[in-house]
């Protein structure tokens, strides 16, 4: 079983896009949150994640679109999830509301934070200790913080820690000994300084990972057609 791997879309539609053209044939989809906030096309982004029948967790965005009558209305994110709420229909309410914050797969474990706590970003060698104790899994893949990389721990005595970044791709195989935290990056905005569109292929003990190039000038017009602020188009180019 071949698994496509996505993280943190956003509602950019154009981003998405090309992963879909760029990916190798897969068998299933596995979609680890933050399918909106952001860019325009949360809807686009949702209807395409349940045509595929994706296996898919929530993550904080997707949390605040559906409470948002519970925070306060402040701040340039939460007017954007306003922005996408008022134009998602009633099945994309549903379809996000079915989402639990974890889901188990084939033996591995989906979560958008950590499998402590779905909202932590998983970004240092001390929480990724206490994120293995959080799970029995040996291969556990989140998302949050828009970095494609690995913390691998060797099982033993004393089990050791290490991280490994795959900011422009990369394969990752893995012992029998040792046990995964995986991101697989940002689809829709990443954040380690290299432009494009992350994602990772999950196929037995082999993870690859993936960051390709796509038209960036789509993303800043859709901005622009629905008044969106520029700074978003900035980061996409930047890489942050």
């Amino acid at each position: 079983m071949r698994y496509l791997v996505l993280s943190d879309i956003h509602g950019n539609w154009p981003a998405l896009e090309t992963v879909l053209r760029a990916a190798p044939p897969f068998d299933r989809v596995l979609f680890l949150g933050d399918a909106v906030g952001y860019y325009p096309d949360g809807d686009r982004v949702l209807d395409w994640l349940w045509e595929v029948g994706a296996e898919c967790v929530l993550g904080n965005h997707d949390a605040w679109l559906l409470a948002l009558e519970a925070l306060p209305q402040e701040g340039v994110v939460l007017e954007i999830l306003a922005w996408q709420r008022r134009r998602l229909a009633k099945r994309h309410l549903e379809f996000l509301a079915s989402w639990p914050w974890q889901k188990e797969v084939e033996g591995g474990l989906l979560v958008h934070g950590s499998p402590c706590d779905p909202l932590e970003y998983l970004d240092d060698l001390a929480l990724a200790r206490e994120a293995f104790g959080c799970t029995g899994a040996r291969l556990a893949f989140h998302g949050h913080t828009h970095l494609a990389g690995a913390f691998l721990e060797l099982q033993g005595p004393r089990p050791w820690v290490r991280y490994q970044a795959f900011p422009e791709g990369g394969e990752l195989l893995l012992p029998p000994s040792v046990r995964a935290l995986v991101n697989p990056g940002s689809v829709g905005q990443p954040r380690d300084r290299v432009p494009g569109a992350a994602f990772a292929l999950w196929e037995g003990d082999r993870i690859l990972f993936h960051r390709v190039a796509y038209d960036l000038e789509r993303v800043a017009h859709r901005l622009a057609e629905e008044g969106f602020p520029p700074w978003l188009y900035t980061r996409l180019t930047l890489g942050e």
